[in-house]
């Protein structure tokens, strides 16, 4: 392997100043795990080395959106890493300046795409749990048979890599662009389709809703910003615990649910210029995230008997979701 499992053992770090701690009510904003449920848990990977993960995917896995390219795929590595697993990332792409960039994510694939190409891939990289957000650019191009093609898709998983973990995910949200309701709505009734045909596949196939990485957490209309990808890294960490987990818990801190800051860079937005560009958001209990934009203000006052203007800066908040 391309990967020692000694150099896995070495502490990670990944940038955190993404987020801030928060406060103790706002875990109830993390969300359900939706992975399935085995019989037991099932510590995987071979008595040599450790266990093979391949992300699989479009853009979104090769990392577009994300300042280094990185997509979840660091971020993930790095948590597997703290709570004492030893994985390999394995694919043909290698994007991102993780330790391990390798991935098999295909910027602009639909779900037909990546299902010619499957079998050669697990095949050569045997991966043990693949991590699968595929169906974005079906959403694009309005593909009517994405249900379909994905369920196609899982079937070849199944065929080819029997006893692997796959975890399927419902895929990320849009971007706050007016013009995207006719996307938005297809995407919401793919991610049901999405559900429906994971729950028909076995034990071995585990849902994950990535639906919730939306909004300000995207850097243009379907790619997220670094926030997104970490919440998305967080959401596959999750999922991840109940088949790769032991006894102890996994390490919970940093989770960009709990959060009460986050920097984000957003491309476009329907919140308007000032919420464009990169910005340190904030969350109140009760209000959402909040983004301070400073306002030049116009004034007048009386002095010595006459009315003079002035210009005073005040703070105005946007607030999203």
């Amino acid at each position: 392997m391309k990967i020692s499992a000694r150099r896995l053992t070495v502490a990670l770090a990944v940038p955190l100043l993404l987020l801030g701690a928060g406060p103790a009510q706002a875990r109830a904003e993390r969300p359900v795990r939706e992975a399935g449920s085995p019989a037991q848990v099932m510590p995987l990977g071979r008595a040599s080395g450790p266990v093979r993960i391949m992300p699989l995917g479009d853009s979104i896995t090769w990392g577009v959106g994300s300042t280094s390219n990185d997509s979840y795929r660091s971020a993930l590595f790095w948590r597997l890493s703290r709570a004492g697993v030893q994985a390999d990332l394995v694919g043909s792409q290698h994007t991102g300046t993780s330790r391990d960039p390798d991935h098999e994510g295909h910027k602009g694939w639909t779900i037909a795409q990546l299902a010619e190409h499957v079998d050669d891939w697990l095949a050569t990289y045997e991966p043990d749990v693949i991590l699968l957000h595929i169906g974005t650019n079906d959403m694009v191009r309005g593909n009517r048979n994405a249900a379909r093609d994905l369920d196609r898709l899982l079937d070849r998983i199944a065929a080819d890599r029997p006893g692997a973990q796959v975890f399927v995910a419902k895929i990320v949200g849009l971007g706050d662009y007016s013009d995207a309701a006719a996307q938005r709505w297809r995407t919401t009734g793919y991610n049901e389709a999405v559900a429906r045909i994971v729950a028909t596949k076995g034990p071995d196939f585990h849902l994950v809703d990535q639906s919730d990485v939306r909004g300000i957490d995207m850097w243009n209309r379907e790619h997220p910003n670094d926030y997104g990808y970490q919440k998305m890294a967080w959401n596959w960490y999750v999922a991840l615990e109940s088949v790769l987990g032991g006894e102890a818990a996994w390490p919970a801190a940093d989770d960009p649910y709990r959060a009460s800051f986050g920097y984000r860079c957003i491309q476009r937005s329907g919140l308007g210029r000032a919420a464009e560009g990169c910005h340190t958001w904030y969350r109140q209990a009760g209000l959402g995230w909040r983004l301070p934009v400073p306002v030049k203000q116009r004034y007048q006052v009386k002095v010595k008997g006459k009315v003079v203007s002035r210009v005073r800066t005040v703070t105005r908040w946007i607030v999203a979701s």
